[in-house]
């Protein structure tokens, strides 16, 4: 084999190793540059879509070429914890969500605390101009206390009833936990109703549909007390909200 086709031979050699490295070196820079230290520049899911914060800020073209965007601010970060017993602190993040109309919807959601930065999760609708109060982490759920309206009442209106959501991870999914029966209470008092206890068959639990009829007409000895929607005159609770009776 001639010295030049060696030569040549070691020349390429050289040069793929040099790329080889160059390669590497560039994508764990990339890798680094991704890392996100700070909540306020996470990625979070909102309503299916990905918003990549920029100092707690982000927004989107509703409709690409719009003048109209999707506008996502952080109202809140000051809640941290251990959500997903990883022995790291992760963050609450309080969102609100505009797009372009009045309404200003607020989210929860968390930035995870990885050994690759902040990762931000799904986020869960909490309401529109809704007032928060309190969030803390408990046993590894996220509590969120805020204030809401009834149904039938102007936007205007003061938020004055208290609504507390819990909220755990399956996997790096934030999900929705709240106990059935907190759910149904709060669903009472936002569509209109009182909680109250009444005398109802044994094999009905709290906040039965009191539209069927039969669920609280059992003899004494066959009824317990259990929670009741008391929604008013010609309404009944259907087991999510005050409807009006269909027989009215």
């Amino acid at each position: 084999m001639s010295k030049t086709i060696i030569a040549f031979i070691i020349i390429i050699v050289v040069v793929g190793a040099g790329y080889w490295i160059y390669q590497s070196i560039t994508e764990e820079s990339s890798i680094e540059e991704e890392f996100v230290t700070d909540p306020l520049n996470a990625t979070y899911i909102i309503e299916g879509d990905e918003f990549t914060l920029v100092d707690g800020k982000a927004e989107k073209e509703i409709v690409p070429g719009s003048a109209s965007k999707i506008r996502i601010n952080v109202f809140e970060t000051n809640t941290k914890g251990d959500v997903n017993e990883d022995g790291l602190d992760d963050t609450v993040v309080l969102l609100t969500y505009n797009a372009g109309g009045s309404g200003t919807f607020y989210y929860v959601a968390v930035a995870l605390n990885t050994n690759k930065g902040y990762q931000g999760t799904n986020a869960i609708l909490l309401g529109d101009r809704i007032a928060p109060q309190t969030t803390e982490i408990r046993d590894g759920k996220v509590i969120v206390n805020y204030a809401d309206r009834r149904i039938d009442e102007a936007m205007v209106t003061p938020p004055s009833i208290g609504i507390t959501k819990q909220l755990a991870l399956e996997g790096t999914i934030l999900k929705d936990v709240t106990p059935e029966e907190a759910k149904k209470e709060q669903a009472c008092a936002i569509s209109g109703g009182t909680t109250k206890t009444s005398l109802c068959c044994l094999s009905v639990e709290d906040f039965p549909n009191t539209c069927l009829i039969g669920a609280c007409g059992c003899s004494l000895e066959n009824s317990h007390q259990v929670k009741i929607c008391d929604c008013g005159n010609d309404k009944c609770f259907n087991g999510n909200e005050c409807v009006v009776m269909e027989n009215k």
